[in-house]
């Protein structure tokens, strides 16, 4: 990470709220000396500076140190150092050393600080940015912990939102790295490692970045605080000092016979199990569940003030999202919190005004009654036993937006020969990822081989040339989860391979002649799609292909279309009537298919039907002013659907994906990690299917 303030957006620049939030920071830092930092952690940080060596924790407590001084991993070390090296440097020229350490590191917290906003600001750029600043830059939490109390532990909360905003950009293995720091600065941010693997590992298109995470976050935890964990009895003393390790433990059950059960740990493992049978989680719902697992850390283990600081990040995502009775109970939790710890911990010390550490004491308001404190403690329990309680219900309820913690989604492509269902569902395959996708295809169920005897007899588009019992049986088998066994249809040969076994994974897709046949099937698809072509279109390909390249008579060619007509027309063509999208393939320009022997490429057209309409005006809008395509819309008129009619040759697969961006929300949840978005007319049927797989889920939601 880099050390001092990150630059800062313009837009940010100009925002009154960012402005006060900054002035009132600049004064904080120049004004209070939090005890923490003036008795600790400057002491520390000025030993270091000016006894430098690989070992400063056992040298300053050589030197009389105090065993409290820097309750946190070497990088806080790391981070801090240069910030105070400058202020040393600074007083030796100016004469009031300790004093510019001191702003130093208020500085350096300021960075950090600034930092996460950042972070924050692109993590949830989504949101409201105005309500971001209020919610974050003016959080009476974020003040009183950073730069009332004097706590450090922006930094680490800091090094969790990097990782999880480099998760969401699709870069787990430096999302790993960066979270290796955070446990490098603070040993209890390991506490998120686990629900991060998890969610993961929920994620079937995401498994194999999990070695990658892992291995790279314990790589750089270890090799940052191993060996002066090893070699530093200093560092192995302070941080035993903290007693977080004991915190934990501190609240428990008795037993008998002198045993008691810890409640936070219990809890935590409770939470986390709860997490593992949820599975699949969209990063929604991790926000909350990380947001949860540090509310248990806190009110069931007696936690020092700055530790409140790693619950911010959530809170703030949860007050943005909320409606006004979330944002009260937020916004009451915040208030109650800073009251408590305002009248139960020691006031900074405001030097200009010469009031020393403690001030408050003196105005005659402390100490404060116990059963005051009790009451205020009993209050910020109670509101974060809510928070946790709603948190955990809202985002369960957002979570899994497509269903596929229930079921995965079904996609059927149906159509004749020569279509493209096969391209159509390499493309669909390639925006679910490797590993996300299954499925079954119509020709591997055909009931005999190309040599057969009944090849003759009958067309692969007579029912009766396909096992379609077994077709449907296992196609409804991977929607519900379970693997099939099911032979291969090799094109190239004519033959069938030997059984191989298939997996259900997120999403299947169910192509083939008779994909929508069965009543059964298509009462189990999340969406259907028939691919229909232009007879003239199908006539020229057909005889292009079987005269120019395999060599058959022109008559033969005739004699082969003749024949599949009548069975297309019976078989194929009706299911069509049960299609919610219907591709229909067009010639741009005709003239070109009045010569067979014409071999260059044949500009197409794509009409598109949709059962239901909704959306087709904003999808042509879309078309046209996104990605550059030429579109002709029908309305409706009595039975016949609304349809477009788009020339998207063209049309290139960024302008695909900024498109499906616009039409389809959440569809992070989805996708692979880099889809493969195609270009022109294949790449508008990937965004069609995504468009009518999304309205679908939000429908049966």
């Amino acid at each position: 990470m880099a050390l001092g303030i990150p630059p800062i957006p313009r837009e940010l620049l100009r925002d009154r709220r960012f402005l006060g939030g900054l002035l009132l920071r600049a004064l904080m830092i120049l004004l209070l000396v939090p005890a923490v930092q003036a008795t600790l952690l400057t002491p520390f940080l000025l030993d270091a500076v000016h006894a430098p060596g690989l070992d400063p924790w056992t040298g300053f407590l050589a030197r009389g140190g105090d065993p409290s001084a820097l309750l946190y991993g070497p990088v806080m070390l790391l981070f801090g150092l240069p910030f105070a090296a400058v202020g040393a440097a600074l007083g030796a020229v100016l004469g009031d050393g300790p004093a510019l350490v001191q702003v130093s590191l208020g500085l350096a917290l300021l960075a950090a600080d600034l930092g996460l906003l950042l972070v924050l600001r692109r993590l949830f750029e989504d949101e409201d940015e105005g309500r971001l600043l209020t919610w974050y830059w003016l959080s009476p939490l974020v003040l009183f912990i950073t730069y009332w109390h004097g706590g450090a532990d922006v930094v680490p909360t800091l090094l969790v939102a990097g990782s999880l905003l480099l998760l969401r950009l699709n870069r787990p293995r430096l999302a790993g790295a960066v979270l290796g720091l955070g446990i490098a600065a603070k040993i209890s941010t390991l506490a998120v490692l686990p629900f991060l693997l998890i969610f993961l590992w929920g994620h079937r298109r995401h498994r194999d970045t999990v070695p990658g995470f892992l291995l790279l976050c314990l790589a750089v935890s270890i090799l940052l605080q191993g060996p002066w964990l090893l070699l530093s009895p200093g560092l192995r003393e302070m941080l035993a000092a903290g007693g977080e390790i004991h915190r934990a433990l501190d609240l428990a059950l008795p037993l008998g016979d002198g045993t008691a059960l810890p409640v936070m740990p219990v809890v935590y493992l409770l939470l986390l199990y709860g997490v593992w049978q949820v599975g699949r989680m969209n990063f929604n719902l991790l926000y909350t569940v990380l947001g949860a697992a540090y509310f248990v850390i806190l009110l069931l283990s007696p936690t020092a003030t700055g530790w409140y600081m790693w619950v911010v990040p959530f809170l703030v995502w949860y007050g943005l999202r909320a409606g006004g009775r979330g944002a009260a109970l937020a916004t009451a939790f915040g208030g109650a919190f800073v009251l408590h710890r305002l009248l139960v911990t020691g006031a900074p010390a405001v030097p200009l005004l010469g009031l020393d550490p403690g001030w408050p004491a003196a105005a005659g308001l402390a100490p404060v009654p116990p059963l005051l404190a009790s009451v205020l403690l009993s209050v910020v329990t109670a509101l974060g036993i809510v928070l946790v309680v709603t948190m955990l219900r809202r985002g369960l309820g957002e979570n899994d937006f497509f269903g596929l913690g229930r079921r995965p989604l079904a996609v059927g492509v149906a159509g004749d020969s020569g279509t493209g269902k096969d391209t159509l569902a390499i493309a669909l395959g390639g925006l679910f990822g490797e590993g996300a996708v299954t499925g079954v295809s119509g020709d591997d169920y055909h009931l005999f081989e190309r040599r057969g005897k009944l090849w003759q007899a009958l067309t692969h588009l007579d029912p009766r040339a396909n096992d379609l019992e077994a077709f449907s049986r296992d196609a409804l088998s991977l929607i519900a989860w379970r693997p099939i066994l099911c032979r291969h249809y090799d094109h190239a040969t004519g033959l069938f391979t030997a059984p191989r076994r298939i997996r259900a994974s997120d999403v299947v897709l169910v192509t083939g002649l008779h994909a929508l046949y069965a009543p059964a099937l298509r009462a189990r698809l999340n969406t259907a799609v028939f691919l229909d072509m232009d007879e003239e279109l199908r006539r020229f390909f057909k005889i292009r292909r079987d005269v120019g390249e395999r060599g058959h008579t022109l008559e033969r060619v005739l004699a082969s279309i003749e024949r599949r007509r009548a069975d297309y027309e019976a078989f194929i063509l009706p299911q069509r009537e049960h299609a919610d999208i219907v591709f229909s393939l067009l010639p741009a320009d005709r003239s070109l298919l009045s010569d067979p022997a014409y071999r260059g490429p044949i500009p197409l057209k794509l009409r598109i039907r949709l059962r239901n309409p909704i959306g087709l005006e904003r999808l042509a809008r879309l078309l046209v002013a996104l990605c550059g395509a030429q579109v002709d819309m029908a309305p409706a008129i009595g039975s016949m659907p609304a349809e477009l009619v788009v020339d998207g040759n063209d049309v290139r697969p960024e302008d695909i994906h900024l498109t499906v961006l616009q039409l389809v929300p959440r569809i992070e949840e989805l996708l692979a990690r880099r889809p493969d978005w195609q270009t022109g007319i294949t790449g508008i049927m990937q965004m069609v299917v995504l468009m009518q797989l999304a309205r679908l889920a939000a429908e049966h939601r």
